[in-house]
């Protein structure tokens, strides 16, 4: 698995309500479009996924022993496919095995999940934004947590997806992966979403969690309250929660980037101190900073460990 926020899995729709969407994607018989490899149009490609919704897309596989890689705090979505056997996830006291699993954004009290990386087991996983997530799926984004669903419950061309990946060359399965899914996204359309949650969880990444609810809702010309409950109702999630998680997600990339000591990384990142940084690596992954360099720190490019 790559060391972006991989795998994380089974969504969690809404207890009492069952796996099926509230209104799932309709997918009409077309040709594919032919893949192509020009470095042109492979920007061209990014480009086009940047605006749909699609993030970071990337393939990998996993040598030796197996181990546990525990999923990054973010405020986007995933899809993650496995091109051979079943990927395992452990979320919120639970074990379960996918071959494909979608899942939404973080909940308060339950860590982000952890997969099991088997050797030999190539993976594929794509970043969405809420937005495309809802699209693709039809599904709210409240009935949608980090846990995830096996994917061919809410995306019913997902298996189709995985016999073409593991069918193509290992060179080109990314770009495979980015134009079905720009292809789906074309086909679900533009339907309505939240416009203010959404448009808030935007200014809360972009300002790495560390906005106030009163400067929040002033850019969402929305009393405070009103922002917790329009956010609350839509996305499952408070305008405060969402920024303890991505204030945790720049944590963890500037940790991975290299920094002289966490309490550093605490300061820049917009923490009270050192403490208070590790409560939140305790609260939202279920373990420590030191422990979570010694699971992911193989996978970090050109890091070095902070000191204690």
């Amino acid at each position: 698995m790559p060391a972006h926020p991989p795998h994380q899995s089974e969504i969690g729709v809404r207890k009492g309500r069952g796996l099926e969407p509230t209104g799932s994607v309709r997918v009409r018989p077309s040709r594919p479009r032919r893949v192509r490899g020009c470095d042109n149009a492979g920007v061209e490609l990014r480009q086009a996924c940047r605006a749909a919704g699609i993030g970071v897309v990337a393939v990998s596989g996993h040598d030796g022993r197996p181990r546990v890689h525990r999923a990054v705090p973010a405020l986007s979505a995933r899809l993650v496919v496995s091109l051979s056997d079943p990927i395992e996830v452990r979320y919120d006291g639970r074990t379960r095995n996918a071959q494909a699993v979608v899942a939404g954004l973080m909940r308060p009290g339950v860590a982000t999940p952890a997969t099991i990386l088997r050797s030999q087991q190539p993976v594929a996983y794509a970043e969405l934004s809420p937005s495309a997530l809802q699209r693709l799926t039809g599904v709210p984004l409240s009935e949608m947590d980090a846990g995830g669903v096996s994917a061919d419950a809410v995306l019913p061309w997902v298996a189709a997806l995985c016999e073409e990946l593991a069918d193509r060359p290992v060179g080109q399965r990314e770009t495979v992966m980015r134009v079905r899914l720009l292809e789906y996204l074309d086909r679900a359309g533009h339907g309505s979403g939240p416009e203010d949650a959404l448009r808030t969880l935007g200014m809360i990444g972009a300002s790495r969690g560390t906005a106030s609810v009163a400067e929040l809702a002033r850019y969402a010309h929305l009393s405070p309250r009103r922002l917790r409950y329009v956010m609350g109702r839509s996305l499952g999630i408070t305008p405060k929660f969402a920024s303890r998680v991505a204030r945790l997600a720049s944590a963890v990339s500037r940790a991975g980037a290299g920094a002289d000591s966490w309490a550093q990384v605490a300061a820049e990142s917009g923490y009270h101190d050192q403490s208070h940084l590790v409560h939140d690596f305790r609260d939202l992954m279920n373990t420590t900073p030191a422990a979570w360099l010694d699971e992911e720190g193989r996978n970090l490019q050109g890091w070095r460990r902070p000191a204690p």
